[in-house]
């Protein structure tokens, strides 16, 4: 059984109990258990609740209480063994709880995850179904989704869905059926472009039969050379870019005699 080193006597026949721990006891002499009907662990252990946890009072009752060393403690033979079982439970229990940080603190703020022998309230009742409920394998208290309601209930009535397969048939018909909407798709795309080239040509023709009805209407009413001179200007003005001023600038100098064919033919 181990024992804190500074606690021990060598040459002493007593081992005494840490100050944290109230009391003290023989190795010969039985624990102490507590008076009260519904003992809390702290009060099973003989400490304070800001205490550390240690184990020496755990192993000194464990030793006492033990159901394989009844035989080895008379002390406690005046005990009733219902009542020994209870105890050598209790001792169990509070020493799973305080070993345990995450429960000691739980059990210190809300009380919860500690009975002492007590009958449990309807309230502890309930919540402890529920939390048995909740962790019992198949529950349903994790279903969220239908998916969830789904996969449970084909879990519970044992029906194992099978994967379903697309035939090879189906997979070729599909293709075959997204070709031929992308055929049409693309037909679609030709006849709309072609409908666009065809109206722009024709928009092209009629700008340009309105042109010439435009010029048609403009020589009538002239005579012959000015029909030719405006032929001529016409052509002229493709040698200059279409920049009509050029040549106008041309017959307007020959015109004044400032070209070198008016002073040649003054000459003459």
């Amino acid at each position: 059984m181990p024992l804190n080193k500074s606690a021990i006597f060598l040459e002493g026949r007593y081992a005494t109990v840490n100050s944290d721990q109230r009391g003290s006891f023989s190795h010969n002499e039985v624990p102490e258990w507590p008076k009260t009907s519904y003992p809390s662990p702290y009060e099973i252990f003989a400490m304070k609740s800001d205490a550390p946890y240690t184990k020496h009072r755990f192993y000194q009752l464990v030793k006492v209480y033990h159901p394989d060393r009844h035989s080895h403690a008379p002390d406690i033979d005046n005990i009733p063994h219902k009542v020994r079982l209870e105890r050598y439970r209790l001792i169990v229990a509070a020493n799973d709880l305080l070993s345990d940080p995450s429960k000691r603190q739980l059990y210190d703020v809300h009380g919860v995850g500690w009975t002492g022998g007590r009958p449990q309230t309807l309230n502890e009742t309930v919540r402890s179904a529920d939390r048995a409920w909740r962790h019992r394998a198949g529950s349903a208290a994790h279903n969220a989704t239908w998916e969830d309601w789904e996969r449970w209930y084909d879990a519970r009535d044992g029906r194992v869905k099978d994967p379903l397969y697309m035939s090879n048939g189906l997979f070729a018909t599909l293709v075959v059926v997204m070709c031929m909407i992308g055929a049409f798709a693309q037909m679609s795309r030709a006849d709309q472009y072609g409908a666009d080239l065809v109206e722009m040509k024709n928009q092209s023709n009629l700008a340009i039969g309105q042109q010439v009805a435009r010029r048609n209407t403009i020589a009538a009413g002239r005579s012959k050379d000015e029909r030719v001179d405006m032929f001529l200007k016409d052509r002229e003005n493709l040698n200059y870019a279409f920049q009509p001023g050029k040549y106008d600038n041309e017959v307007l100098q020959a015109a004044h005699g400032h070209g070198p064919s008016h002073e040649h033919n003054g000459k003459v």
